[in-house]
């Protein structure tokens, strides 16, 4: 369809100026939704490519596709912030004709990038299940999954790359232009399209995050595996969640054309569900990677657990003098003697044994394995007694 003709379109039903911006139509809101999501996945991304190449080192090809998905939604996000130059938020008709071409050039890159990543993001959650199910049933599903996911990704994004011949004549149309699909050739097709990618998407969003539900029935699975498992399928549930949100915004403003043609003003919050679908994703494959990891070097950081030690006093009989090293204080009693013996042991006359401390029982005890230690003063106890590490403590 022709520019003039669509502006013919929302000439007929002229949307009011002085209309309030929307939440989801504010720049700051594009903004903020966009760069911290962004910034989140490249740190979840970059933790598993850390535990992949420097721990494991075995990477993969799930973790390809998921830094393929990461360049892509980095991308997409980078023009969809810069659009917010060119027209998006505002109402079409009221753009400066230059700022709706460059909108459109724009609109074609984002649009591209999002339902390419769509598709990558899956594959990648799919190489990285074979790597669980080695054999049986759940890899066949995996494998199927994973044909009929790439076929769809490559069908859709052949549709979303090359709308019009040329292709620049997405942006720059003439009367004579060819386009099909996403290129707007007539309004119908358009809409079609748009909502059966959404709702495919939506559908094989449900199917790769409920395939390793399985993973709850093995057995012997302790309190920590279930909720980090439980953590990945909640953000997996939310990224299908906004999967069927993002659906009904399609098909409630009819892909940007209901109740009039005006694809700055109804886009912005189906564009806003694509990226965090995306980073969401992103992150939800990238958490079992990094997760047990970084907990076990957490576990080394902070005090998880506390130890009391006891210990029993020595006493010592020598000739008929006693002696208690005490445990707390480090003093030395006497319980006959000089003052002299009592506080440095060493006797006052002058024959001494050098070879006394062989005598000792406490110290044959330690050195002679036929040593009786149940004698009086020939061992010392110590009592360890500690508590259990938290369950929510990191």
């Amino acid at each position: 369809m022709a520019t003039e003709k669509i502006l013919l379109q929302m000439l007929a039903n002229p949307p009011d100026p002085n209309e309030a911006l929307p939440l989801s139509n504010r720049r700051e809101t594009i903004l903020g939704t966009t760069i911290p999501f962004l910034i989140i996945s490249w740190m979840a991304i970059l933790f598993r490519l850390y535990v992949r190449f420097r721990i494991v080192r075995e990477p993969g090809w799930d973790d390809f596709f998921v830094v393929l998905a990461g360049t892509c939604n980095t991308i997409a996000t980078t023009f969809l912030i810069k659009s917010t130059e060119y027209g998006l938020g505002h109402h079409l008709l009221y753009n400066p004709l230059p700022h709706t071409i460059k909108y459109q050039m724009m609109f074609y890159v984002e649009n591209g990038l999002y339902i390419t990543e769509g598709a990558i993001i899956k594959i990648s959650l799919l190489f990285q299940y074979l790597r669980i199910f080695k054999a049986g049933t759940m890899r066949w599903i995996s494998l199927t999954l994973l044909v009929i996911i790439s076929l769809w990704g490559l069908a859709y994004s052949i549709m979303t790359w090359v709308p019009c011949f040329p292709i620049r004549e997405f942006w720059d149309r003439k009367e004579t232009t060819k386009c099909y699909g996403f290129g707007f050739n007539d309004q119908e097709s358009f809409i079609r399209l748009f909502e059966s990618h959404t709702a495919l998407n939506m559908v094989f969003d449900f199917f790769v995050f409920v395939t390793p539900l399985v993973l709850f029935k093995q057995p012997h699975l302790r309190l920590k595996n279930i909720i980090a498992m439980t953590g990945v399928f909640l953000i997996g549930g939310s990224v299908v969640f906004i999967s069927i949100w993002r659906l009904y915004t399609i098909v409630e403003h009819r892909a940007a054309t209901h109740p009039y043609i005006d694809f700055t003003w109804w886009s912005p919050i189906t564009l806003l569900l694509s990226c965090l679908e995306i980073n969401l994703a992103i992150i939800c494959a990238s958490m079992p990677i990094f997760w047990p990891v970084l907990e076990k070097s957490l576990s080394h950081i902070f005090v998880t657990s506390e130890v009391r030690i006891s210990t029993e006093q020595r006493y010592r009989e020598e000739a008929g003098r006693g002696f208690e090293l005490a445990g707390r204080s480090g003093s030395v009693k006497s319980t006959s003697g000089n003052s002299r013996e009592s506080l440095t042991r060493e006797p006052t006359n002058a024959t001494i044994d050098p070879y006394a401390h062989y005598k000792d029982r406490y110290i044959l005890a330690q050195v002679d394995p036929f040593w009786n230690d149940s004698l009086p003063g020939a061992r010392v106890e110590t009592e360890v007694a500690s508590r259990p590490k938290p369950k929510w403590a990191i």
